[in-house]
């Protein structure tokens, strides 16, 4: 890690693990939350797979001797569980656009989270990591993507309608 600017690359694994942290959070209230939809089976399996990349992060940077900005994240998270608060023209429960927006929301962040291992992918040599790690990460991150933009398109489906039932 000689010719890397160790501070710019801790800032931009910070951002990264602090947007993952509030990305977790958000899929696995999403899983539980539309668990007795369609949408439920693919949310369970992401949100087991999103936040296992965000522990695999943390302790990349805890292995480079990068640790992450605890500020950072605690002001992402609670960002993201302020957002939850939006009205949604709904009291009790959710409006089917919800969904809607949540699942635009996440496959934006995982697409953002793509550019981050392909960023480790370039400086795995550097970084001391096996590159077969970042690659893998990238096609994981293409089938999050995929499953992300497919639910979409199922809860746009009915999101929109007068009569809609559950995604």
């Amino acid at each position: 890690m000689n010719d890397l600017d160790r501070q710019q690359l801790r800032i931009y694994l910070a951002d990264h693990l602090s947007g993952a942290a509030a990305g977790a959070a958000r899929v696995q209230r999403m899983a539980e939350s539309y668990r007795d939809t369609p949408l439920g089976p693919d949310l369970a399996r992401l949100a087991e797979d999103i936040p296992a990349e965000r522990d695999w992060l943390e302790d990349r940077m805890h292995a480079w001797g990068l640790p992450p900005h605890r500020l950072k994240q605690l002001a992402t998270t609670v960002a993201e569980r302020v957002g939850r608060l939006k009205p949604n023209g709904r009291v009790v429960r959710p409006a089917p656009m919800t969904a809607v927006l949540e699942l635009d929301l996440m496959r934006a962040a995982v697409t953002g989270k793509r550019g981050l291992w392909e960023t480790l992918r370039l400086y795995a040599e550097e970084l001391g990591l096996d590159p077969a790690r970042p690659a893998e990460l990238i096609v994981q991150a293409d089938q999050q993507i995929a499953t992300l933009t497919a639910l979409g398109e199922r809860a746009r489906q009915q999101a929109f309608r007068r009569s809609q039932g559950a995604a």
